[in-house]
């Protein structure tokens, strides 16, 4: 590992860890990282009230990490902004402890960001972990719903998503991102918008960031396996969610995204795949999980809020919306 301390310079990527009781995994997910080569790089670890006992873990066996604490959970957007604005790598990769790195992957992502000066972030490769020949995320896409995906979730690693392109974002659960496109796309101060506080923050941040024009690559020689939490989704295969918070959480945000940031002709143009979907989700929702309904009532407090920053977003878009809706993709995976 290639210190500041040791390099007496800044380091090229700042790795941001958002912990929040990952003690079972964060180790494996630090000492991955330690044994990166070929970059200079520091490791923080903001942790959001954990009560496993992990920031004291990563205290005594990780001295080299710097650990910024929360009393209490402020939320995955908070964190992370915090630690960004602790640190002072030309690039900045944000990793969920649940990921763990394999050779080269801080060289390769920092080698795709540094090689087109408009590249404001970078995807790497995710395989599950539970079933490491299978994809997690190779980047993120938008549907004619409104609804963020990971491209190739689920499908057979064959090599199929190996080409080095051009996407939509990366999935935060490991994306590396240029500081000075943060500091150009940020809003009222914040990164990631803090009213998110989880789920979407990463589709947000993207949809922002080619609206100003920069641009997103993927980046498959970088590798990594991903624990994958649950989301939006209500239902997993044959597994029922936990609870209805993240549920509830994705739900609100996904309005909340599209408030902020579409074009309203686009909206209303879409609107009959739009209701198609949102019609059998909620009524499934109201069976099996009602509680996570309370997000579209949320939107009543957080609407308003997320129109206000529509406002100075919009005058700050660079990029006709004719263009952003070209990363719009019918259901089947086809152009708009």
């Amino acid at each position: 590992m290639l210190r500041w301390a040791e390099t007496m310079c800044r380091p090229t990527v700042s790795v941001i860890i958002v912990n929040w009781n990952h003690g079972r995994l964060i180790g494996a997910c630090l000492a991955a990282l330690q044994a990166q080569e070929g970059v200079a790089f520091d490791i923080t670890v903001v942790d959001n009230g954990s009560r496993d006992g992990s920031p004291q873990w990563i205290a005594r066996a990780y001295p080299d990490v710097y650990l910024w604490t929360f009393p209490d959970n402020r939320g995955f957007s908070h964190a992370l902004n915090a630690g960004i604005a602790q640190t002072q790598g030309a690039f900045v990769l944000s990793l969920n402890p649940d990921v763990t790195v394999r050779a080269g992957f801080l060289h390769v992502l920092a080698q795709a960001a540094e090689r087109e000066p408009r590249v404001g972030m970078v995807a790497p490769k995710l395989l599950r972990a539970d079933a490491p020949t299978r994809l997690d995320s190779s980047g993120l896409f938008i549907d004619r719903r409104r609804r963020p995906y990971d491209r190739g979730q689920g499908e057979v690693d064959g090599g199929h998503y190996d080409q080095r392109t051009h996407i939509f974002g990366a999935c935060g659960a490991a994306a590396l991102y240029r500081r000075a496109m943060l500091e150009d796309v940020a809003l009222n101060g914040e990164y990631f918008d803090e009213d998110f506080f989880a789920y979407y923050e990463d589709a947000d941040l993207a949809w922002r960031a080619q609206a100003r024009g920069w641009q997103c690559r993927y980046a498959p020689g970088a590798v990594a396996t991903h624990v994958r939490g649950w989301g939006d989704t209500l239902r997993k295969g044959d597994a029922p969610v936990k609870d209805a918070a993240g549920p509830r959480l994705a739900w609100r945000n996904r309005y909340l995204m599209t408030l902020k940031n579409d074009a309203w002709r686009y909206v209303w143009r879409d609107l009959p795949w739009i209701l198609g979907a949102e019609a059998p989700r909620i009524a499934y929702a109201a069976v099996k999980m009602p509680r996570a309904l309370l997000g579209l009532w949320d939107l009543r407090q957080a609407g308003p809020i997320a129109l206000r920053k529509r406002r100075l977003l919009r005058a700050r878009q660079t990029v006709a919306d004719a263009v952003l809706r070209r990363w719009f993709v019918t259901v089947d995976g086809e152009d708009v």
